[in-house]
């Protein structure tokens, strides 16, 4: 009788020291503290991050009450639950066998003329609504928020997908003196950096859109600056772990850079893709996609670009299930644990070694089947161009009536769908 009554003195003493220690201070549990304060502390940003990854390899259809608490502490009460929900919105994979229908929907040459008409026209051709739309930020006309560009595609229905490009113009297969990477990771362009995530958070007081972001695509190609090729390959002595191939190793520090600049910013309706080439160039061990990947705890979803012969000058044809099978495991090598979409495909027309439309047929009975990846999202390359040698690129869905046609027919499936699931998203 005697120790049953200390144990409940013990008890009650410590529920009186924790109720003191908790007194003005947040609430305190086995991992964080987690405060009301505007701006989430280290700790809480921690948590953010940690309930985020539980959700989304969950892939709950509807974030409801009772999914919340399965993650959230129980002694978190229902005031602070309230308060964690609004801070974290992202993307969630869709239900079932569903797959997100996006596109770039020919933003021009520079890949940012964006409007809302445009938009339109790919989506009236498409017969389908797109889920988001794709441009790019070229830095050479400044890191800032690309306030307009957004808001005209938030005016066309869909949400914005922006392609971060640090480079000073748009020639390729050469090396960046100004926004590289090693500069980058040396916050040599935090202040716009800073600004640019600041400007995000107040236009989504007024937008309420989440926006989808990626940094500087297909680093394992050697076409664009920020590719390891130019910024020390393969090579192990000239930058941070002696053990890591340097090139890779500079892309994936930036990466996490920026994103922990926008954390600290607490900027959280952004979803973070990591977006690799499907062929890496060279194909070196040095050079695959998994050494480029800033980690699971930075990055929302994987995705990769996936062409066959982009103009007639090509002197192959591959079909997308040919490439897919001789290339899909260098994708699955990066991480287990992420929602897979592809970013970017598309073929030429008019190619002396095969048809596109039959092309097109093959890539989306690949993506159907799941033959080799579980893909949760699609996103055509919608333009045409000319290359330097004359040869045309003509990759949009209306290059021929037979590619449209075959494009109209593919994508009329019950399984791709327009509407994105944001996670906590009110």
């Amino acid at each position: 009788m005697i120790s049953i009554i200390i144990l409940l003195i013990v008890i009650f003493t410590g529920y009186v020291v924790s109720q003191l220690l908790f007194k003005n201070k947040g609430i305190r549990t086995n991992d964080a503290t987690y405060s009301l304060h505007k701006t989430p502390s280290n700790t809480e940003k921690k948590y953010l991050f940690t309930l985020q990854d539980k959700l989304i390899t969950n892939s709950k259809k509807e974030i409801k009450d009772r999914d919340i608490k399965e993650i959230i502490p129980r002694n978190i009460n229902d005031k602070n639950q309230e308060n964690l929900k609004k801070k974290l919105i992202k993307l969630l994979p869709p239900q079932d066998d569903k797959i997100y229908f996006g596109a770039f929907p020919d933003f021009g040459g520079s890949e940012d003329n964006v409007s809302a008409s445009r938009i339109e026209q790919f989506e009236m051709l498409a017969n389908k609504k797109t889920a988001w739309a794709y441009f790019s930020q070229n830095w050479f006309n400044g890191i800032r928020y690309p306030q307009k560009e957004i808001h005209e595609i938030i005016r066309a229905n869909t949400i914005p997908f922006i392609r971060l490009m640090p480079r000073n113009d748009e020639v390729q297969f050469k090396k960046e003196n100004n926004f590289n990477l090693q500069n980058i990771i040396d916050g040599k362009f935090d202040r716009e950096l800073r600004q640019w995530a600041q400007d995000a958070k107040e236009d989504y007081q007024k937008t309420n859109t989440p926006l989808l972001i990626d940094f500087a695509v297909e680093p394992n190609g050697n076409w664009f600056s920020w590719s390891g090729v130019f910024n020390g390959a393969g090579h192990l002595d000239s930058y941070g772990n002696e053990n890591y191939p340097d090139g890779p190793e500079k892309y994936r520090d930036a990466y996490r850079h920026i994103i922990d600049i926008f954390r600290t910013e607490g900027v959280f309706h952004v979803t973070w893709f990591f977006h690799p080439d499907i062929y890496s160039v060279p194909d070196e061990e040095w050079n695959q996609p998994k050494y480029y990947y800033p980690g699971d705890d930075y990055i929302d979803w994987i995705g990769f670009s996936i062409y066959g012969p982009q103009n007639t000058g090509e002197n192959y044809w591959d079909t997308f299930s040919d490439i897919l099978n001789e290339r899909y495991k260098a994708i699955l090598n990066i991480s287990s644990n992420k929602p897979l979409a592809i970013l970017e495909f598309g073929v030429t027309d008019n190619h002396p070694l095969g048809q596109k439309d039959k092309w097109l047929n093959n890539a989306f009975q690949t993506i159907l089947s799941n033959s080799y990846l579980n893909l949760k999202a699609i996103s055509y390359w919608h333009e045409n161009w000319e290359e330097e040698n004359g040869s045309q690129a003509k990759i949009r869905i209306d290059s021929s009536e037979k590619s449209l046609n075959e494009f109209q027919k593919q994508s009329r499936n019950k399984k791709f769908i327009s509407k994105l699931q944001f996670l906590m998203k009110k």
